[in-house]
């Protein structure tokens, strides 16, 4: 189990890598524009000067925070968002949460990027969903799914990866049992309609997911 467990942290490590290779190509920004109520513009030139990687979450934050929104463009985001990507997976209880940046990545035209562009993300999310059940960190699924789905990716593919693991689908079903009865997900961060939220739904409600409630307490979806 131990052996299985470093694979997975050398697959999710190899994958935050590749992401970062993806966007190598992408170009240290000249400046940022930002609301000065969102960003410290004290704060800037750091973010410019400081290799990518060397940026702390400190740095990062307020940036991440507002980015696309009031704060930054497309081509300054892709260029911190590996780093971006690394600390939320590192950090869970960095903000902005996930879903915060999910928006943002979608509001780059997610499906216009490069092919190896998003093969890199796809990949590095297939690498956090395994190991997150792997580290039996159950809890960060809710969060990592709603993401998934704003970015609007096919959520399928990581439903299948947690429906191998009954108690990966139990934590899951928890988070969101007192809003399935009414056909929604618990997440405050779902922004409806949703193909991928509707998804989800549908597949706590089918005969294998339902099961796995059912038999740990009797609860029928």
């Amino acid at each position: 189990m131990q052996n299985v467990r470093c694979k997975k942290m050398l697959a999710l490590t190899q994958a935050i890598d590749d992401f970062y290779c993806a966007f190598s190509e992408v170009k240290v920004p000249r400046h940022i524009d930002g609301c000065p109520c969102c960003i410290d513009n004290k704060r800037i030139p750091h973010l410019l000067s400081t290799p990518l990687r060397a940026l702390s979450s400190e740095d990062l934050a307020s940036y991440a925070s507002s980015a696309l929104l009031t704060v930054g463009d497309v081509s300054d985001y892709l260029f911190f968002l590996p780093r971006i990507l690394e600390i939320s997976i590192l950090d869970e209880s960095w903000w902005p949460d996930i879903e915060v940046t999910a928006r943002a990545i979608h509001s780059t035209q997610l499906h216009a990027w490069p092919s190896h562009r998003r093969n890199a993300l796809v990949t590095l999310l297939n690498a956090v969903i395994q190991n997150v059940i792997e580290a039996k960190a159950c809890w960060q699924i809710d969060g990592w799914l709603c993401a998934i789905a704003r970015m609007e990716l096919d959520v399928r593919p990581y439903l299948a990866m947690i429906e191998k693991d009954s108690a990966a689908v139990l934590h899951y079903f928890e988070d969101n049992a007192e809003d399935l009865k009414y056909g929604k997900l618990h997440n405050a961060f779902w922004e409806l309609p949703n193909a991928g939220h509707d998804i989800i739904v549908q597949w706590f409600k089918s005969d294998a997911i339902s099961a796995v409630p059912f038999q740990a307490y009797g609860y029928i979806v």
